[in-house]
């Protein structure tokens, strides 16, 4: 506690001096979820890499599939405060629930064998610990069999003595994945942070800082529809120094508004710059901003990870690039997204044929274009495929600009209602002030 209130501040240095401070506050005591998070990311030669400000109410969070129950966890500040650890290390079980963009997911600890566990912060008397995952909220759709025979779990121990230390992790690795098939994290060292004489709250305040706001010309707009949610999306860009900054802004009926943004660099490897997600209140107050660079220091657990030349986000502002990436001269194309987690998918996009598309009052010739990511889907969850896969389908103007006049598909995690952006009837004018982005009040 201090004169900010219940918070929890972490530094965390990875082998290759990349650094990351992060904080989480508690703004009703430590016994009640946390109500904010903020994280940087800097690198050994101190740029900036990724922040992330989060407020955890479900409210800002527009594509959840399941509502979240008041008491759930924030992922990102589920910590050992948070949990019964002492009915653990007596050999008892515990369970929670734990929420992010995703949705909902379950853990429930396992107390499995003491040990003498000798890490590089030392040696001590140890609990393995077995957390299994609940995906039923995350997928609930997929038949209740499926998800007991593919449910994922991985291991960690900690001391059995209290403050409790997280000593090891082990099973965060992807069974498909060429690295990293059983990662596995141990405790370096242990050291308290002083939160009123270190650095961390003033390097954090660029987390939720709104930055600079540039001049923005739109190129599209229409209606936004998701389930009961209902908005009005305009996709705009402008030149910098640094390349085109591509803008999608979703104003929502309730006053809620996300914006995301990227910057494009055609002559970069790969073409994304850097992915900045945001969300605005009705008020224009900033609850949430993502910020990732699409640089391999920004993954110092993975200084391998391939990034591919055609590489964009996975997110809004492709509404405003799939346009430039529609095959010409043949049927089928591709291209590779990257969202928030660092997943890298491929994507498609297959032309599809002709069609009139009715646009207000006015028929257009569109091309219907489909888009399927191209997943390796592992043998035993093939049949769960149809669940977890999504497909997409866009509708372009005939003529050469190839607006996008329609866009179906899910956005955001599985079980989500299909979104729908149908194109305003004519183009959006030059005026820029429907694109002036909230301050902080």
């Amino acid at each position: 506690m201090d004169e900010q209130g219940a918070r929890e501040l972490t530094a965390i240095t990875y082998p290759v001096g990349t650094e990351v401070l992060g904080e989480c506050t508690f703004a009703n005591g430590f016994a009640r979820p946390a109500t904010t998070f903020r994280s940087i990311m800097r690198s050994k030669t101190d740029e900036l890499e990724r922040s992330d400000f989060d407020t955890f109410d479900p409210n800002y969070y527009p594509f959840l599939a399941k509502p979240i129950a008041s008491g759930a966890q924030p992922g990102t500040c589920t910590s050992k405060r948070s949990l019964d650890l002492p009915t653990l290390v007596r050999g008892g079980q515990i369970e929670t629930w734990i929420w992010s963009d995703g949705g909902s997911v379950g853990a429930i600890f396992r107390s499995e064998e003491n040990e003498k566990l000798t890490v590089p912060a030392g040696s001590f008397d140890a609990l393995r610990v077995r957390i299994d995952l609940d995906l039923s909220k995350v997928f609930p759709h997929v038949p209740e069999l499926f998800l007991k025979l593919v449910k994922p779990h991985f291991t960690i121990w900690i001391t059995r003595r209290e403050p409790y230390y997280v000593l090891k992790m082990a099973g965060f690795g992807r069974p498909n994945s060429k690295l990293h098939k059983n990662t596995v994290i141990e405790l370096a060292s242990i050291s308290e942070l002083t939160a009123n004489d270190s650095k961390i709250p003033a390097e954090l305040a660029q987390a939720d800082s709104a930055g600079e706001q540039p001049s923005l010309q739109a190129i599209n707009s229409g209606s936004f529809t998701q389930g009961d949610r209902k908005g009005h999306v305009t996709f705009a860009s402008a030149s910098t120094p640094a390349g085109e900054l591509l803008v999608t802004r979703v104003a929502f009926s309730n006053g809620l508004a996300t914006e995301s943004r990227t910057l494009i660099d055609r002559g970069a490897s790969p073409a994304t710059v850097y992915l900045d997600d945001r969300s605005f209140t009705s008020s224009g107050g900033i609850v949430r901003k993502h910020l990732i660079f699409f640089r391999k220091a920004a993954f110092p657990g993975d200084p391998d990870k391939d990034l591919p030349a055609d590489l964009y986000g996975a997110d809004m502002t492709l509404g405003a690039l799939l346009p430039r990436l529609l095959p010409q001269g043949s049927d089928e194309a591709s291209f590779h997204v990257m969202d928030f987690s660092g997943e890298v998918n491929e994507l498609t996009i297959h032309r599809d044929g002709m069609m009139t598309l009715a646009l207000g009052g006015d028929d257009r010739r569109a091309i219907h274009a489909k888009l399927t990511p191209i997943v390796d889907t592992p043998i035993l969850l093939r049949p769960l495929a149809y669940f977890f896969v999504p497909t997409f389908d866009a509708y372009f103007d005939a003529d050469s600009s190839h607006r996008l006049l329609k866009f179906e598909g899910p956005l955001g995690p599985p079980g989500v209602p299909n979104a729908t952006m149908l194109a305003d009837e004519k183009l959006p004018g030059s005026e820029k002030s429907g694109l002036a982005i909230p301050r902080n009040q």
